[in-house]
């Protein structure tokens, strides 16, 4: 089967996404370490998926749907991150 990314999913997770950006901000997913290296939170990822799928009317197809969103998800809060550290200057 073809890796194909379920896009009402992806969706609803992503303006789940914004949602809680805009009300807690990027910090929110970050989890902090002693050396200041900061590390996103796999299981905040996976609570703005799972929402996500708790608002989509139809139950996925496919298994792997939950999996692939939070990849897609991931990497919008990576994107999301450095855009943040060139703005702050690091």
């Amino acid at each position: 089967m073809p890796k194909v990314v379920d896009l009402t999913l992806t969706t609803e997770a992503r303006r789940s996404l914004h949602r809680v950006l805009a009300q807690r901000g990027i910090g929110f997913f970050l989890k902090g370490s002693r050396r200041g290296q900061a590390k996103l939170d796999a299981r905040r990822i996976a609570w703005v998926v799972r929402a996500a799928a708790r608002r989509t009317e139809a139950p996925a197809a496919d298994p792997d749907a939950l999996l692939r969103t939070r990849r897609v998800i991931r990497r919008e809060l990576i994107r999301r991150l450095a855009e943040s550290l060139v703005d702050a200057g690091l």
